[in-house]
């Protein structure tokens, strides 16, 4: 019953993300900028009640035995956080549409009197070039998704980064900046049909052991 109720809480802990996504573009109504490693650390969490019931499945076979796959487990998990945690550099976009981005990008970049030269696409992800700085924002924007990633590249100022996302979060309150509702929604509606199914499916788990 324990790894069922692991299954359910790692679902509600996934829904509860998702609902704060979506409930944050509506009631904001802007889009939402959060740093990838808040939202790497958010997924970990979510995660973690399923991988401890996986670690007690993998556990010693008997008792006093040594927990070699447990510890094998966690250390695997621990790496593998490590290595996106690293990875993780830059801002999330959530909610966004493709010109008033690119926009509030420029705003903010003229706000700051950072000189810049934006260069040829590459699919989804284009290069700013930030000339004087001798560094490079790189934007990944997928329009179909309202989603995109900001990452600073070739710098160590980690002020840099910061200030941009303070000019465009300036430029999309200044000018109202409306979120892709449909794509709030869809985090809202997913948000709450997990809660539920999670619900039932602890619901379903507990009449069937009594049974």
């Amino acid at each position: 019953m324990e790894i069922y109720i692991n299954h359910a809480l790692s679902a509600i802990l996934f829904a509860s993300f998702c609902l704060f996504i979506g409930i944050t573009l509506v009631t904001k109504k802007r889009p939402l900028l959060i740093s990838s490693r808040f939202f790497c650390g958010a997924l970990a969490l979510a995660i973690l009640p399923d991988f401890i019931g996986f670690s007690k499945i993998v556990g010693p076979s008997e008792p006093g035995g040594f927990p070699f796959m447990t510890w094998a487990n966690w250390f695997m998990f621990i790496c593998i956080l490590a290595v996106f945690w690293i990875q993780a550099k830059g801002y999330l976009l959530i909610g966004i549409h493709d010109e008033s981005f690119r926009k509030a990008l420029h705003f903010s970049l003229n706000k700051s009197n950072i000189r810049f030269e934006e260069r040829l696409s590459e699919g989804s992800l284009s290069v700013v070039a930030l000339t004087e700085k001798e560094a490079e924002l790189h934007v990944n924007i997928l329009s179909w998704a309202a989603w995109g990633q900001l990452k600073l590249n070739k710098s160590k100022d980690t002020q840099l980064l910061k200030k941009v996302i303070r000019g465009i979060n300036d430029y999309n309150f200044s000018n109202k900046i409306k979120p892709n509702n449909t794509i709030a929604k869809l985090y809202i509606v997913m948000g709450v049909s997990m809660i539920v199914f999670a619900t039932a499916f602890l619901v379903f788990c507990a009449t069937f052991s009594e049974i």
